[in-house]
């Protein structure tokens, strides 16, 4: 990616510093891998990142009530459950729409905030509010910002996307392909991680997240084959060659080809 060696040592050892990486020496040898903590920040990430779908809504609301926690908790916290999809409908209250997936009461745990927030579970049987919800969600999780990102997403790949439909397979190297999926999901990440994957129920029509999960699916699906043969030539472990991806990777955004190149 045109980093020098000195540039990702140091990048590299202030992650392991922050707690993200566990390091590993041998010799004159360092390997890094994810620290526990890593992993359940990364678990998360992964889940939005790769859906396939927008998530499906059963009509029921998650509502946490902050008004417990102090100012510097609330904080802390209000950030936290932003990124996990939660809006702020007020001071002291955030809300999501339920989702048969979530376990909150772990997330609570997961986060030491189970002494801080109360969770309600509620339903929303009055349809006659429509509009008004609507406008209170379109406010709460910032919907024009989101959905300009993801409009700057679509133009910076789409045109990527038509570049790799023109040329063949075995032109496109394996170093290309692992620098496109790198930039790929670099890109789309920054988006989709502050994106609260609304049910279409509440979201506008032509909704722009929608067109840019196609278009990162379709790229992704193209180079992902060579960026893993790629990865596979040049990493390794304290026992040798990499392991082959796990059963989880190949369901990233529905399902990806199994068939790679031996290294």
């Amino acid at each position: 990616m045109g980093f020098s060696d000195r540039f990702v040592r140091t990048s590299v050892f202030r992650l392991q510093k922050e707690g993200w990486l566990d390091v590993e020496k041998m010799g004159r040898r360092s390997y890094y891998r994810i620290s526990e903590r890593g992993q359940n920040r990364f678990r998360r990430a992964e889940n939005k990142i790769y859906l396939s779908e927008q998530p499906e809504w059963d009509g029921k609301w998650d509502l946490l009530l902050l008004d417990s926690a102090d100012k510097d908790e609330k904080i802390r916290l209000k950030k936290e459950f932003s990124w996990l999809g939660f809006g702020q409908f007020n001071s002291g209250l955030m809300a999501a729409p339920s989702r048969t997936q979530s376990d909150i009461p772990a997330l609570l745990g997961e986060l030491n905030a189970a002494e801080h927030v109360i969770y309600f579970r509620a339903d929303y049987p009055f349809n006659r509010s429509e509009k008004n919800l609507k406008e209170l969600v379109f406010n709460a999780w910032s919907l024009p910002d989101i959905s300009e990102h993801y409009h700057q997403f679509i133009d910076l790949f789409r045109p990527v996307a038509l570049l790799l439909k023109e040329h063949a397979e075995h032109v496109i190297s394996p170093e290309l392909c692992f620098q496109l999926r790198l930039l790929l999901i670099h890109f789309y990440r920054r988006v989709v991680l502050k994106d609260p994957l609304l049910p279409d129920e509440l979201l506008p029509t032509q909704w722009e997240g929608h067109i840019a999960r196609h278009l990162c699916t379709n790229i992704y699906q193209r180079i992902d084959q060579g960026a893993t043969q790629y990865v596979t030539e040049m990493c390794e472990t304290t026992v040798g060659e990499l392991p082959q991806p796990s059963s989880a990777y190949y369901r990233r955004f529905g399902g990806i080809i199994r068939d790679l190149v031996a290294a």
